[in-house]
C-alpha cells in the first residue's frame, strides 16, 4: 500500500490516544483510579466534546499522514525512476526480477527479460548532438511503456540498453510483443535523425537460471549479441536465429491475467 494511503490510517489509529488521554487525565485529577466503567459514564457526560477531540485530532494526524507519505512515495520514485527517460532503474529492476523469477519458481510460472539497446545511438549523439540522442532514448522508453501491461516492468539498465520484465509469459509471447515493439520504433521519424532501430535479445527464464550467480541478465546475453550482429533492428530469442523486424515471430496465445 502507498505511504500516502497507510499513513493517513496510522495517524487515524494514534488519534485515539488524544481521547483516552483525556480520560485518564480527567479521572487523575479527580483523584480516582482510571476504571472502565467511571471513563464510560465520562464519555457519557461530555459525548460531545470526547467526539469533538477524537474527530478533529484523526482529522489533524490523518491531515499530516498523507502529506509525510506522499512526500516518502515521492521520494521512493525519484530513487527507483531513471530522470532522463521517466522508466525505471537498474536497481529496482534487479530487485523485481529476484522478486518474480522467485514467485515463478514457487507457482510454476514462465517470466522472461526483454534487452534492449539502441542501434547507432552514438551516430546520432555525433552527428545531430546529444540532445537528439536524449530524446531518442526517451522515445524509446515511451514505446516501451505503451507496449507493457500493468504488471510488467520497463528499465533503464546502461546507456543506451533497456529491459523489460515479463511476469508469467513464455518466450512465444515475449516474441509477439518484441514485433510490435520493433515495428512502432522503426515508424518514428523526427525529422531530424531519421529512423530509429533497436536491438531485443529475448529470454525466458525457469527453474535452470541460475540468476544468483551470473547475474540478473546473463539469461539474455546470448540473444541480445545475436540480435545485434543481424545489423540492428531484430529480435532474438535464446538458442534461436535472429528473426527480421517485420512479421514471422509467430502468433501466441494472449497472456494470461498475473496472479501474486
Amino acid at each position: 500500500m502507498p505511504r500516502s494511503r497507510s499513513y493517513p490510517l496510522m495517524g487515524a489509529i494514534l488519534a485515539l490516544g488524544a481521547p483516552v488521554g483525556l480520560l485518564v487525565a480527567r479521572a487523575l485529577d479527580a483523584g480516582e483510579v482510571p476504571r472502565f466503567a467511571s471513563m464510560a459514564a465520562d464519555v457519557e457526560d461530555l459525548t460531545v466534546t470526547y467526539a469533538y477531540v477524537t474527530l478533529s485530532t484523526a482529522a489533524v494526524f490523518g491531515a499530516l499522514g498523507h502529506l509525510l507519505g506522499r512526500w516518502f512515495d515521492g521520494a521512493r520514485l525519484l530513487s527507483i525512476t531513471d530522470p532522463l527517460t521517466g522508466v525505471f532503474n537498474r536497481r529496482h529492476f534487479e530487485q523485481r526480477l529476484a522478486e518474480e523469477t522467485g514467485r515463478g519458481h514457487r507457482y510454476g510460472h514462465t517470466t522472461c527479460v526483454l534487452c534492449i539497446d539502441i542501434d547507432h545511438l552514438k551516430a546520432i549523439n555525433d552527428g545531430f548532438g546529444h540532445k537528439a540522442g536524449d530524446n531518442a532514448l526517451a522515445a524509446v522508453g515511451r514505446t516501451l511503456s505503451r507496449n507493457v501491461q500493468a504488471i510488467d516492468l520497463v528499465a533503464r539498465i546502461g546507456d543506451d540498453e533497456f529491459a523489460v520484465l515479463l511476469p508469467k509469459t513464455s518466450a512465444a509471447q515475449a516474441s509477439a510483443l518484441s514485433q510490435r515493439i520493433l515495428t512502432e520504433v522503426a515508424r518514428r521519424d523526427d525529422g531530424l535523425t531519421g529512423k530509429l532501430a533497436i536491438s531485443i535479445g529475448i529470454a525466458e527464464l525457469n527453474a535452470a537460471v541460475d540468476v544468483e550467480s551470473d547475474g540478473p541478465l546473463a539469461a539474455v546475453d546470448e540473444a541480445f549479441y545475436r540480435a545485434k550482429a543481424a545489423r540492428g533492428g531484430h529480435a532474438a530469442v535464446g538458442g534461436r536465429s535472429p528473426s527480421a523486424g517485420g512479421p514471422g515471430l509467430g502468433h501466441p496465445s494472449p497472456r494470461e491475467p498475473w496472479e501474486a
